[in-house]
């Protein structure tokens, strides 16, 4: 049986996906359901970022900055892109 390993960059992508999926996901039924604790424990995001970083090189300026927003749906998101890449591989 040949052994199928994943690579870093698969796993790394289907995760981001995952969290991108699940957020989208989570903002839209947020929008939908009515106001209570369903709604609140949905929509309860945590962010996570790092503060820009400017290069200025005279000519050009550029920013570097990254950020990321977990909620219920995100976790969930992660799961099942992860399922789905075990089942697809």
């Amino acid at each position: 049986m040949p052994s199928h390993r994943k690579s870093f960059r698969a796993i790394f992508f289907t995760i981001l996906l995952g969290i991108a999926v699940g957020t989208i996901v989570g903002d839209i039924l947020g929008m939908v359901l009515p106001e209570g604790i369903p709604r609140d424990v949905i929509t309860y995001a945590k962010s996570f970022e790092l503060a820009p970083i400017t290069l200025n090189l005279l000519v050009l300026s550029v920013t570097f900055g990254i950020g990321i927003k977990f909620n219920l749906m995100a976790i969930l998101g992660i799961f099942v892109m992860v399922q789905f890449l075990k089942w697809s591989w």
